[in-house]
């Protein structure tokens, strides 16, 4: 099945400013075999008392520790590397979807699919700054009058 984007995936653009394409990557996050808490209920049923070690679970929160970890790996390759280049570097190497697969998702899974691997050595990464960022933001921002 993977990978493609689940429907309860989020879409883009920013809410904020159309500009901005949202999601930025696209990570595992459905079906997702995970720790569970032996104190947490492992189903809907408050009275289940089964205690259980891992339990298969979906969502953001599955496709979080996925980029974080490849952005770590990244950033053990290169330790000078700011934010804005490993995600330059993360985005720039994914592998692309296949939009047969899910016509709706065209522009729901941002650059590709993460690819860890190929992101240590992307080539060519975009850097940007603070300065950047604000300079972006001044542009885009109508003032309050």
């Amino acid at each position: 099945m993977a990978p493609t984007v689940v429907p309860f995936s989020s879409r883009g653009p920013n809410p904020i400013t159309p500009d901005i394409l949202k999601p930025d990557i696209t990570a595992p996050d459905a079906n997702i075999l995970s720790a569970w808490s032996p104190l947490a209920f492992p189903s809907v049923w408050m009275f289940d008392d089964r205690q259980v070690d891992y339990y298969i679970i979906s969502g953001t929160s599955m496709s979080c520790p996925h980029v974080t970890d490849a952005a770590a790996y990244n950033k053990a390759a290169h330790p000078t590397w700011s934010p804005a280049a490993i995600k330059s570097a993360l985005m720039t190497t994914d592998s692309i979807m296949d939009p047969r697969k899910n016509e709706d998702a065209e522009f729901g899974y941002g650059s590709g699919h993460i690819n860890p691997v190929k992101a240590v050595d992307p080539g060519l990464v975009f850097d940007a700054s603070e300065a950047d960022y604000v300079d972006f933001l001044c542009k885009v921002t109508t003032p309050p009058y």
